[in-house]
């Protein structure tokens, strides 16, 4: 016989060590024939050792159960558990189920708190190929949920068939006016038609909204309009690879109503590693956010903005859009054409946050540091960005000849506070700019023609005027948070220099108290320690 090949399961596994009864029914024992009648004494013994030992098991239970009736869990208040669980089945949904298979009192409290039916789910970890089970688990839930607000994430590309759709929501339907998260993922815009169709009671206690499409069939057809009533609690949109068609009214007359909104995310489809991008109507844009007053944080990601012509930016004199509360601002690979179209429409009197993530290997800058650094466009002696406190940039070129573009905007960024260089695309920083930030640098007296700054300017007024001798200027002179991440080149001397020069600084420049150093491998650890010893906070990685 050929001998198989060994595997390492397949170790310590001796077959005569795993067979219960190795003896044969049919064969005796010889270390046992003995053909004599078993004495009274031994009958006696052995009855005596099988009642102490069905003693020995009821102790043991009864034990077992006088320490679970003592046990401190048990003196909990159930109300107080069944909270516990809520916590924990609505971080970790899978531990529902094993809830309800701890005691009699855990699985009767389990099924008697209808929070924790409140959070349906279908997606991978449910798999293909069980309809059936899920339409079962689906209607146990709905029931056990009674009235409590419920939580939808069903990705419909896990159904058997196309009919299975109009079953899963034809159950939902009768429950959605209690939805408050609703998330669906479709393969194609036949199905997500499907969905709107028995979606008319989503509105009232709508807050987060997610609709998702797959990319190959995402711009194939003519899309519709998802939101079909008023959801005045919606604060938080993600569009997944989908248009923004998708939540505009479907008529041009009808005014777009989402008074509560307050977070817009537009992204590419984020389950497939893709270079694609996604095209994004920039008018739509613009009349979307023009109609959300109260939106306070918008992402796009791996966009390109589509141009009819009619937008203001083509106009001599183009009015701006402006986002009164908008504080938090994102790009991630948008290339530096559009992210500088999007600055140029916008108004942001209230941004605090910029974060934005060029496309890999880009490098070009100067056409958004420009928009960072540019004066008002109603104003010369305003900002345009007046309450920009942290800016996070990510595969930004920002060495060589970059350097020059990229100071010229922190100088007209002086407010700011916070600032986070992360993966250049050369994988350096160089020392050069570390320099610019550890020194002032003069600066000349302004000729008798220079228009005066403005009285209520008073970033650059940190030097007294009563000297003759010119004032230097910092780069950053607010700054206090600064964060290096993924850079090759940084051992951490230049910081250690930067934090001495600005700690040590008479006046006119912060300190820095925030220092976060992750991803850099060629950091001397003896200066980490100093830095520790100089910095309020001081986090490596």
């Amino acid at each position: 016989m050929a001998n198989r090949n060994p595997s390492y399961e397949d170790l310590a596994l001796w077959d005569d060590l795993n067979v219960v009864g190795t003896v044969e029914d049919d064969e005796e024992d010889p270390t046992h024939i003995d053909p004599r009648e078993t004495p009274a004494e031994i009958v006696e013994l052995d009855q005596t050792v099988s009642e102490l030992e069905a003693e020995l098991a009821r102790l043991k239970l009864k034990r077992a159960q006088i320490l679970a009736d003592k046990s401190l869990i048990s003196r909990i208040p159930p109300e107080l558990l069944s909270r516990v669980f809520e916590l924990g089945v609505h971080e970790h949904l899978p531990l529902l189920p094993i809830l309800s298979l701890v005691s009699r009192h855990w699985r009767n409290l389990t099924l008697t708190t209808p929070s924790l039916w409140s959070h349906i789910r279908l997606d991978h970890n449910w798999g293909y190929g069980r309809t059936a089970s899920f339409l079962q688990k689906l209607t146990t839930h709905l029931e056990r949920s009674q009235a409590c607000k419920l939580q939808v994430d069903v990705d419909f590309r896990f159904l058997d068939v196309f009919p299975d759709v109009l079953t899963v929501m034809t159950q939902l339907e009768p429950h959605l006016e209690r939805c408050f998260y609703f998330h669906v993922s479709v393969p194609d815009w036949d199905w997500m038609a499907a969905v709107r169709e028995k979606s008319h009671g989503l509105g009232p206690c709508l807050e987060e909204l997610y609709l998702r499409i797959d990319p190959s069939d995402s711009e194939d057809q003519t899309p519709i309009t998802f939101l079909q009533t008023s959801c005045p609690r919606l604060h938080t949109i993600v569009l997944e690879h989908t248009p923004l068609t998708c939540i505009r009214p479907s008529s041009p007359t009808t005014p777009l109503s989402l008074p509560a909104l307050r977070k817009l995310h537009l992204i590419r489809d984020q389950r497939y590693h893709s270079s694609s991008r996604i095209g994004i109507s920039f008018r739509e844009l613009l009349d979307t956010i023009s109609c959300t007053p109260s939106l306070v944080e918008l992402r796009i990601q791996s966009a390109i903005f589509l141009l009819d012509g009619t937008e203001p930016i083509f106009h001599p004199n183009p009015t701006l859009t402006t986002i009164p509360l908008l504080t938090s601002l994102a790009f991630n690979f948008l290339d530096t054409t559009n992210t500088s179209l999007l600055l140029d429409s916008l108004s942001l009197p209230s941004l605090h946050r910029l974060s934005i993530q060029m496309e890999p290997n880009n490098e070009e800058t100067t056409h958004w540091l420009s928009r960072l650094s540019a004066p008002s466009p109603t104003s010369p002696y305003e900002f345009r960005f007046p309450e920009l406190r942290h800016l996070d940039l990510r595969a930004c070129n920002i060495d060589g000849p970059a350097l020059f573009p990229f100071i010229r905007a922190l100088h007209g960024l002086p407010h700011l506070t916070a600032l986070a260089l992360s993966s250049p695309p050369s994988g350096t920083l160089g020392a050069k700019l570390f320099d610019l930030l550890s020194s002032p640098s003069p600066s000349p007296s302004p000729p008798s023609s220079t228009v005066p700054s403005s009285p209520t300017d008073t970033s650059f007024s940190s030097s007294s005027s009563s000297s003759n001798a010119p004032a230097g200027v910092w780069v950053l002179p607010n700054l206090c948070a600064l964060c290096v991440q993924n850079c090759r080149d940084v051992s951490g001397h230049e910081l250690l220099r930067l934090v001495r020069a600005r700690q040590n600084h008479a006046g006119g420049v912060k300190a820095i108290r925030y220092l976060r150093i992750t991803q850099c491998y060629s950091v001397d650890a003896e200066v980490v320690d100093l830095l520790k010893g100089l910095v309020d906070v001081v986090v490596t990685a």
